[in-house]
């Protein structure tokens, strides 16, 4: 009886094994059908998308090739206007400075003011038959004597000043050297409508009368000419007919919608889908272009580009309509082929299950031989294997500890050998312990466990930062080592970066600062500057006409060192605003807002902005006095900066002490306030509105100085007029 049991068991085990090998097959037979006719599909949709992708790169390559060229062309244009105008520019000043020279001649007889007196009047005379080229005459100390432009600017110094690039352009025109040709160009406000616009001028020195005789205009009016030439360009070329061209001039970027004009278009009329179109290529491009963008349900292709200089954007495109039938008919032709190959296939594929499922007919004896050859290997390894991958996400190592207490590495998953970087079976009988870098082994086998962050060395000798877990325990008397490893060395790394980025932030606004400042001394010293030069005028003249004595000279002498002194100690006030506090102190609240203002008085001065504050004698808080300076001087210069770019009329800055739970400093202003979309911004690191000068990280160093080191908070609120900053300490 026990024997036909143990027959039929067999019996069973043997169907058991040949049902499993047929279901294998079949499932084999399935997968290997289901991967070649994916692979045949996979080939079939590569192939049209790659098709696809051809038809428009080609298209992309003309479409770019036409607006670089374009621009090529506008390059050339634009630099044969401004030879035009350099030319009539220089020509003007031959002339003006031909006539002074002439009137120099003939009027020896007069003292130097009254040759000078009536070379200007001559040439302000000339002035007025060239619209469009204006003529000035300068000292060689810098004083404009004429300027038929505007004579508001006549009889002031501007040695040393800037345009908007910080280039001296007026020292640079009385330094020229006579060997070079005397053109000199610069960013300059265009007095009619207040605009910055580039400026070239021509100057040339006459020496008899210590001046410089020079002519200029304005390059803006260019941009005309361009168009119209451009204009013309366009209408001259021919397209194919799924081709177009546009071209728009943006007025604002900040509202690119509706702020646009049509400049010209071809083989397309534009609508609202093409101003949409290139106001998202200008936002994903950073307001650059040079980009491709597809848009109406991907049935139009731009490549467009933006010149910053004329604000024009211009874009060609193509309609993708006919590429589309192109790809549908070759998508038809090779579907027609797939069903082909896939219909050999499945022939193919039953063969060989047919064949393979005789072949495993002889191999089921065998595999039952195996099977039981396993199973006292899956039972004995069944408990190592769980606990190694129970953890998938972290690596893990199991170790044999010999009794010379050597770890060999017996086995570990798969995240073990990515952290460690050795292939398959390199890690298996190395000595575990030497994969850390000063790893106390000997307390670690005494206490049987560890928990801590080490330092592993992997195969490429890359130091990687591990949180390593180590248990010991005893398995068929064997002493294991089971070890998990988790890899944090990105973690570690992103947080050093994250304090490097916030060492580099500190630094730029301390260079954002240093500008400010350097501004701010700029105007500090103007005045003291401009007596300076009126006491060595004073000093020649007295010496002209035999007035200068000792007593004279040493009046003049103690004036001009009180202006020193007065310069000097604007350098110290400056030094000590910017010195850090490195101990926290009691001060008075009014006290440090004046040393604010101290800093940027001379700023708001020149700006006419008007400065009100009301705060109480007595209000105290405790914290750091400069860096709370800096935090006011920060808010003053970001409103002083908006009311300059806003052309606020009568600017107004308030400073008091607000009505709230803590001691709350409000600084409001009259410039509008800030837009709802981005209040909640603003403090944000790179975050700017001025995107010509603004670094975005004065108003974020702002909130890190009261937040971060004071404890404090900050916040803004727009108010009736403008908007208001909150400063609670």
């Amino acid at each position: 009886m026990k024997k036909n049991y143990n027959l039929n068991q067999e019996k069973g085990i043997k169907k058991t094994t040949l049902l499993s090998s047929t279901i294998i097959i079949l499932i084999v037979a399935t997968i290997t059908g289901y991967n070649l006719i994916k692979t045949e599909f996979d080939n079939f949709k590569n192939h049209i998308n790659s098709f696809k992708e051809t038809l428009i790169e080609r298209e992309k390559f003309y479409i770019k090739s036409s607006v670089e060229n374009l621009k090529n062309d506008i390059s050339f244009e634009e630099l044969s206007i401004i030879t035009n105008k350099k030319l009539r520019v220089k020509n003007q000043s031959i002339v003006a400075y031909n006539l002074a020279l002439s009137l120099y001649e003939k009027t020896k007889n007069l003292s130097k003011q009254e040759q000078i007196l009536l070379i200007k009047n001559s040439i302000n005379q000339l002035a007025q038959k060239k619209n469009d080229i204006n003529y000035f005459i300068l000292d060689t100390k810098g004083t404009l004597i004429l300027n038929s432009e505007n004579e508001i600017d006549e009889n002031q110094n501007f040695y040393d000043f800037e345009d908007i690039n910080g280039k001296k352009f007026i020292n640079e025109i009385i330094n020229m050297k006579e060997e070079k040709q005397n053109f000199v160009d610069y960013f300059w406000y265009i007095p009619k409508n207040s605009i910055t616009a580039k400026k070239i001028t021509y100057s040339r020195e006459l020496k008899e009368l210590g001046i410089i005789i020079g002519s200029g205009t304005f390059l803006d009016k260019q941009s005309n000419e361009l168009t119209t030439k451009l204009t013309k360009k366009i209408e001259s070329q021919n397209f194919n007919k799924e081709e177009f061209i546009f071209i728009y001039k943006i007025n604002s970027l900040s509202d690119i919608t509706n702020e646009n004009e049509l400049i010209t278009q071809k083989l397309i009329d534009t609508k609202k889908d093409e101003i949409e179109a290139m106001k998202k290529l200008l936002i994903n491009t950073d307001y650059k272009g040079n980009d491709y963008l597809f848009y109406y349900n991907n049935q139009r292709l731009i490549y467009g580009t933006y010149l910053k200089d004329y604000r024009y954007f211009i874009a060609m495109g193509v309609n993708l309509n006919n590429i589309y039938d192109i790809v549908d008919k070759e998508r038809n032709i090779s579907l027609e082929n797939m069903y082909s190959n896939i219909t050999r296939l499945v022939v193919i594929i039953t063969i060989m299950t047919i064949i393979f499922f005789i072949f495993s007919l002889l191999f089921t004896k065998r595999i039952e031989t195996i099977f039981k050859e396993y199973k006292e290997n899956v039972i004995l390894n069944e408990d190592k294997y769980h606990m190694l991958f129970n953890h998938s996400n972290d690596a893990f190592i199991i170790s044999h500890l010999d009794i010379n207490n050597h770890t060999k590495i017996t086995s570990y998953n798969k995240t073990a050998s990515k952290v460690t970087q050795y292939d398959d079976e390199e890690l298996i009988h190395k000595d575990f312990f030497n994969l850390f870098i000063n790893l106390n082994s000997n307390k670690i086998l005494e206490e049987k466990s560890f928990l801590d962050t080490v330092e592993l060395r992997t195969k490429n000798n890359l130091i990687k930062t591990i949180e390593l877990s180590i248990i010991i325990y005893e398995v068929n008397k064997q002493n294991i080592v089971f070890a998990s490893l988790r890899d944090i060395t990105e973690r570690t790394l992103l947080k050093k970066e994250k304090e490097k980025q916030k060492k580099i932030l500190i630094q730029k606004s301390k260079m954002a600062s240093m500008g400010e400042m350097i501004g701010n001394i700029a105007h500090q010293w103007r005045q003291p500057l401009s007596q300076l030069s009126g006491l060595f005028i004073d000093i020649e003249s007295a010496y002209d006409y035999k007035e200068l004595n000792k007593k004279y000279l040493q009046n003049r002498v103690e004036e001009a060192n009180d202006l020193l002194e007065y310069m000097s100690k604007t350098i110290d006030d400056f030094r000590n605003f910017f010195n850090p506090n490195s101990l926290k102190e009691k001060f008075i609240i009014k006290h440090s807002v004046e040393n604010a203002i101290k800093i940027v008085k001379s700023t708001l001065n020149f700006h006419n902005i008007e400065l009100i504050i009301n705060i109480d004698e007595s209000l105290k808080i405790e914290g750091f006095k400069n860096e709370y300076s800096q935090a006011v001087m920060n808010i003053i210069s970001n409103a002083k900066d908006v009311f300059i770019d806003k052309k606020i009329q009568n600017p107004q800055i308030k400073i008091y002490i607000g009505k709230t739970e803590k001691i709350a400093l409000c600084i409001e202003d009259n410039a509008g306030g800030i837009d709802e979309d981005i209040i909640d911004k603003i403090f944000d690191p790179y975050f700017t509105t001025k995107y010509e000068y603004g670094t975005g990280i004065g108003l974020y160093m702002t909130k890190m100085i009261i937040e971060d080191k004071m404890n404090g908070s900050i916040y803004v609120k727009n108010s009736t007029d403008g908007a208001i900053f909150f400063i609670e300490v």
